[in-house]
């Protein structure tokens, strides 16, 4: 049971981000109501957020349903060179340029502050749905960084999986 949970759990994550596609649309409405001028921006939005979103789970699809891996496990030890997780790796690292070139260089985190409601920030107490350009700023750097850190990690660090064939 647990092996064909691990060989089609991408499908699993493509229905979740389907999931909050639609989550995002309800919650921009009430945004788009009051300023429908900015409903081709939210689309913009919620069209890239799903496409670059649906990537990484397609490829590992493709590696999984043509046998090219023998678990999910493999996508997190690059460093074994299979070709399919390189892809995989590949494809998140191109995701990640992208993001930080619209944020940083394309005025993409002031589009995020005039588009309320794509994004959340939740803290203790206290849940903001219209970031600042600075706030949208730290938090993409944040979460950048620790995903370089976390794929760095893959690269040095070997963890036993369990392998499924």
């Amino acid at each position: 049971m647990m092996e064909i949970v691990f060989k089609n759990f991408w499908i699993l994550f493509i229905l979740f981000t389907i999931i909050n596609v639609f989550i995002i649309k309800k919650k921009v409405e009430k945004y788009i109501v009051d300023n429908p001028e900015k409903e081709n921006g939210y689309k913009l939005i919620i069209k890239n957020f799903l496409i670059f979103s649906i990537i990484p789970w397609v490829i590992i699809g493709i590696g999984n349903s043509l046998g090219l891996t023998n678990s999910v496990f493999e996508y997190l030890q690059p460093a074994k060179m299979n070709p399919i997780v390189l892809i995989f790796h590949f494809s998140i690292i191109m995701i990640w340029i992208m993001l930080f070139r619209f944020i940083f260089f394309k005025n993409g985190a002031k589009f995020l502050e005039n588009h309320p409601g794509v994004i959340t920030i939740k803290s203790i107490g206290n849940v903001n749905e219209n970031p600042s350009e600075k706030t949208i700023k730290f938090f993409i750097a944040i979460t950048l960084i620790g995903g370089i850190v976390g794929m760095t990690l893959m690269w040095f660090i070997e963890i036993p999986f369990p392998n499924f064939k």
